[in-house]
């Protein structure tokens, strides 16, 4: 009989041999993940997690080593090749996010559950909570699975130091420490929080660990003065340490021999190469072609330069049938500007469909001057609230916009309020990935003018509409509760 047959059929076999091949094993039960060619710098990540030695990854921002790094926990918890495994991040909320995603991981799939129930039983929920219908976990910081793993949420200044799990046939100290992105910009504002970072690094982590203990390190790199590069420094002779470093830029200069920044340069360069593997390459395709990279303020990506469209026509998606869809999961989108002054910035609303991972922008409106009236203004809001039956507006509230919440709430309307804290550019940067991937789209003839500053973005004065739109890109679970 075939490997592939006998791995098919056996169960036994098939759990023997993913407990061998990490890779195959997240081919085997999270497929959702593989619909594209894995690319091979990828694989180096996978690879290096197999070996068991403490990994240092210095990626792309959203280049899916963190997704990795889930899936390895699930790996490991399969075979209970970890029992006491600890998810850090800067905050103890980035850390739940990531323990919620691996104890719904085979939930939200029903396809996958069944293939990992089919083999390994349900590791984290009990019997009861599949009868009762698959219901998601809302929130986890911590849970012990069926076969006797532990898993817990960690901030960065919690120390791994007497945490051991105490299970029925030992006593476990931590054995799986995973740190994730703990080096951002609110970790290095100063170097005096940079020095302290460092400091509980090597004497609360690296101090308590054992010769047993597995740490895997995921960094987005930003500036060549924080905590990364020290960390880097600190263990590069270390042979129990594999490294994973692929920079682009390093110091604004391209540090890989056959790339360059766009499509243009690299086509007139490879004019007289022959040989493909001698030709150049575009970061441009490389973002293309790894297909979950998106713009951002991390120096080993593509820079943003005066000129440049962040959408492009190609990305902009139209549906002109959606309204004949049956719309069940609707949000209203404000981004108020009270002024009436003629130059002041625009009250933008938009409406969007939630179709799973899709978004349908079905209508989007500008108020100017004295449109931008307040009761004007809600008013239309609360006649797009009956026109298309919503479940929900979010309104962005800052200073005196605030009191828009309890206006609507004072309309009877299902009202919550955002926040935002980064600029648009970096914001529309980073949700350009769902462009890219078709996972917006848009009513002809209700949003044209929506489109257009999309695409003229940011060389345009007037983009409020892309405000409202940029609410509606961001996930917000929490409006979930008013689509059941």
């Amino acid at each position: 009989m075939k490997i592939n047959e006998l791995i098919k059929y056996n169960q036994v076999a098939r759990k023997y041999y993913y407990s061998k091949d990490f890779f195959w094993f997240c081919r085997n039960y999270f497929r959702e993940y593989f619909t594209f060619t894995t690319p091979e710098c990828l694989i180096k990540i996978y690879d290096a997690l197999e070996e068991w030695k403490n990994v240092f990854i210095e990626w792309f921002r959203w280049c899916a080593k963190t997704t990795i790094t889930q899936m390895y926990v699930a790996w490991c918890i399969a075979n209970k090749f970890r029992r006491n495994i600890m998810w850090y991040s800067q905050t103890i909320d980035n850390a739940t996010e990531n323990l919620t995603y691996i104890a719904n991981s085979f939930i939200w799939d029903t396809e996958s559950w069944w293939r990992f129930v089919r083999d390994y039983w349900n590791l984290y929920y009990p019997e009861t909570i599949i009868k009762q219908g698959q219901k998601k976990m809302k929130r986890v910081d911590k849970f012990v699975t069926e076969n006797e793993c532990y898993v817990r949420a960690m901030s960065l200044w919690t120390s791994p130091r007497w945490k051991n799990f105490t299970a029925s046939d030992w006593k476990f100290r931590p054995d799986l420490l995973v740190f994730d992105d703990v080096d951002t910009i609110a970790s290095c504002q100063s170097k005096k929080k940079i020095d302290k970072n460092f400091e509980f690094l090597l004497n609360e982590v690296l101090w308590w660990t054992t010769s047993a203990t597995q740490m895997i390190f995921l960094w987005n790199t930003i500036y060549e003065d924080w905590l990364v590069p020290r960390f880097r420094e600190h263990i590069k002779n270390d042979k129990n340490w594999l490294s994973i470093r692929i920079p682009i830029y390093d110091n604004d200069k391209i540090v890989w021999d056959r790339f360059v920044a766009t499509d243009e340069e690299a086509l007139k360069l490879n004019v007289w190469i022959k040989e493909s593997n001698k030709k150049y390459t575009s970061l441009e395709t490389e973002k293309r072609r790894l297909w979950t990279i998106s713009f951002n303020q991390n120096y080993m990506l593509i820079p943003y330069v005066l000129g440049q469209h962040i959408i492009t026509r190609d990305m902009i998606q139209y549906d002109s049938n959606c309204l004949s869809y049956t719309f069940d999961r609707i949000v209203i989108w404000v981004d108020p500007a009270i002024s009436t002054k003629e130059w002041a910035d625009n009250f933008a609303i938009s409406v969007v469909w939630y179709l799973w991972e899709r978004r349908y922008v079905l209508e989007c409106i500008a108020l100017n001057w004295k449109e931008k009236d307040i009761w004007n203004a809600t008013s239309i809001v609360k006649s797009l609230y009956k026109k298309w039956n919503a479940n929900l507006v979010v309104v962005e509230t800052v200073a005196y916009q605030a009191v828009l919440k309890t206006v609507f709430q004072n309309m009877w309307l299902a009202v919550e309020e955002i926040k935002t804290s980064k600029d648009k550019r970096t914001r529309l940067m980073e949700k350009q990935i769902l462009f890219e991937n078709h996972r917006v789209y848009f009513y002809p003839k209700t949003t044209e003018e929506l489109v257009d500053e999309l695409l003229i973005f940011p060389n345009w004065e007037h983009d409020d509409r892309i405000d409202s739109l940029l609410f509606a890109l961001k996930d917000l679970p929490d409006i979930n509760i008013y689509f059941i």
